[in-house]
């Protein structure tokens, strides 16, 4: 199991003035930014040495307020994030009605989310990283097909916006035995499966972390 710390570090006034913070009062898993970066200053899509930042991010990570972290470019709010793949296809959907307006109307091809504390099982076999995303399957998503293998594509990492800024992604392909998949969480559409050539013709339509991994896919 990981080495995460749990930082009580200005929790108890948050929590005290911030009952209407609602998502943003619980604790997420971040890295001190100056920290990850301590070997190269890399930006956008990431696949070298990509299991050194893996197991950095599980060992050095620690537990904070998302509500004080939002706006802090000191931290980085960690996001794993996976694909679904059948058969050269992959499953694209589209946010509609999304408390970040500036990707309503485009199409992510990842499903992902933070990683919550309070929803972390720690007596499992499965790492943080792991167990986050078989959750975010299972919230966003009824898929009636099983998933026959996993990849770890890589690290998403860009500062062009304040909210890219304090945010890595952690990129995973999950490759599945059948095309039963439809989204089930309030504020996204499905679109459907799509190949690579597809998302190459619509790639301004693509959310923008979604756009720097589709040369990366097979």
């Amino acid at each position: 199991m990981s080495r995460v710390r749990s930082s009580t570090l200005s929790d108890s006034l948050i929590l005290y003035f911030g009952k209407y913070y609602g998502k943003f009062r619980q604790r997420n898993l971040l890295y001190k930014e100056s920290c990850f970066f301590r070997d190269t200053n890399w930006r956008g899509f990431y696949s070298e040495d990509k299991e050194l930042y893996y197991n950095r991010l599980l060992n050095e990570s620690e537990f904070r307020l998302r509500a004080i972290l939002e706006e802090d470019k000191t931290y980085l709010q960690v996001i794993p994030q996976v694909i679904l793949r059948h058969e050269g296809k992959y499953f694209l959907h589209r946010q509609v009605k999304r408390n970040e307006a500036r990707l309503n109307s485009l199409c992510p091809l990842f499903l992902g989310g933070h990683v919550a504390e309070v929803e972390l099982d720690k007596n499992s076999s499965e790492d943080y990283i792991q167990q986050a995303l078989n959750r975010e399957i299972a919230e966003e998503v009824t898929m009636n097909a099983k998933i026959i293998n996993k990849t770890f594509l890589g690290l998403i990492y860009l500062d062009d916006n304040e909210v890219n800024s304090v945010h890595i992604g952690v990129a995973y392909i999950f490759d599945v035995d059948g095309e039963d998949v439809k989204v089930r969480e309030e504020g996204l559409e499905t679109i459907g499966w799509v190949d690579k050539k597809y998302l190459q013709e619509h790639i301004e339509e693509l959310t923008y972390w979604s756009r720097i991994v589709v040369d990366s896919l097979e």
